[in-house]
């Protein structure tokens, strides 16, 4: 690709539609999309550029950026969506047309989304696992092997004040204890 062929690209780059950019239908499925976009970023992907001018890959990162921007939009249902109503109102430029997703509400975080280690997830989904069929005790062994992995962490802390108070609930029920033989 050369200068020519950059400028023509930013001359036209904010009148192009997100589905121009990728030359595809408005109707293209995921997949057609999603091999759009590889194409597109063959092309564009600023670390096969880095060789070029300053204003060259600068050129190409704003293309680039433009891309993955309509990727993001147009592999999203619901942004697809509103992007698709847009179009159809005669918005052109995406700069027109507000296409942040909605705020996901705010429910209870999954203990493994607060585990810094990825070596201690393992052992954290076993741990709560060993807490939901009744066994505390495993439980706590899988948690300790994670603590040693994401020490001190505060979401894990507070899960093995649960498995502590499970095992002492556990060992007041006289049906668990074990008989001598």
């Amino acid at each position: 690709m050369d200068v020519e062929s950059l400028q023509q690209w930013l001359s036209v780059l904010d009148s192009l539609s997100y589905y121009d950019l990728f030359r595809v239908p408005n109707t293209a499925t995921a997949d057609e999309l999603r091999y759009a976009f590889y194409s597109f970023a063959d092309t564009f992907h600023p670390d096969g550029h880095a060789w070029r001018s300053h204003w060259e890959r600068e050129a190409i990162g704003r293309i680039f950026r433009r891309g993955t921007e309509a990727y993001r939009v147009l592999s999203d249902p619901d942004l697809r969506g509103r992007y698709d109503h847009a179009l159809a109102q005669g918005m052109q430029r995406p700069e027109q047309i507000v296409v942040e997703a909605p705020e996901k509400p705010k429910g209870p975080q999954r203990l493994i989304d607060k585990v810094k280690s990825p070596g201690a997830r393992p052992f954290v989904l076993r741990a709560e696992e060993l807490l939901r069929q009744g066994d505390p005790k495993q439980a706590k062994i899988q948690l300790t092997m994670a603590l040693h992995m994401d020490a001190k962490n505060p979401a894990l802390e507070e899960f093995k004040l649960q498995i502590d108070a499970a095992i002492k609930e556990k060992d007041k029920d006289p049906k668990n204890w074990r008989k001598s033989p």
